[in-house]
């Protein structure tokens, strides 16, 4: 899974282009796109494709350089399930908050505000998948919901459902890995490593 601001970093391709579109890989990524296919098509055992595309990712790693604000922003948000001021990332990253604005659209495709409201949803759909006690009221204030409606609200935005909708299609989707959750088997960490949903 990409990192907020990965496609960009591996690829520099335009995001804000991009961004609610679809494209074929090769008109975006360029060529190369159909040798990786190739050699996709060519594997022979289950494992195979998953060294290839490593592969293929670990030589274009060679040529990007490290992180930045907007990158460093872009996960914290990620990892903080949306609760974060905008304005104190655009500072901590040494930019004013039009520069950062300006920025994050170019690296991740969305407005820094909008992407924190889907990271906030995300976050708040998993953990109530995550726990089947807890009621959408103590999710919504968990999450900096004013109230369940504000965040029903996002709910209908990002996926026309309700919560308890969007939250079947999921339970029906992450069958076995909510098992193994709700009965302890795997971490249910709340650092993001095991998001379901994002």
């Amino acid at each position: 899974m990409f990192q907020p601001t990965g496609l960009h970093r591996l690829f520099s391709a335009p995001i804000p282009e991009l961004a609610d579109r679809d494209y074929e890989a090769a008109a975006v990524l360029g060529a190369f796109v159909a040798q990786l296919e190739q050699r996709l098509g060519d594997c022979r055992s289950f494992g195979e494709p998953a060294h290839v595309t490593d592969q293929f990712r670990l030589r274009r790693c060679v040529d990007v350089g490290g992180g930045d604000g907007i990158s460093e922003a872009a996960s914290q948000i990620l990892m903080g399930g949306g609760n974060v001021r905008i304005a104190a990332l655009a500072e901590r990253a040494g930019l004013s908050m039009r520069q950062f604005e300006r920025g994050f659209i170019q690296k991740v495709g969305i407005r820094p505000k909008l992407y924190a409201r889907i990271a906030r949803f995300e976050a708040a759909l998993d953990r109530k998948a995550r726990s089947s006690t807890k009621s959408w009221t103590d999710v919504a204030h968990e999450f900096g919901y004013y109230d369940q409606m504000h965040m029903v609200h996002d709910f209908e935005d990002f996926t026309a459902e309700t919560p308890t909708n969007m939250l079947v299609r999921t339970e029906m989707v992450f069958r076995e890995q909510l098992a193994a959750m709700r009965s302890s088997r795997l971490s249910t960490d709340a650092d993001g490593s095991s998001r379901l949903v994002l």
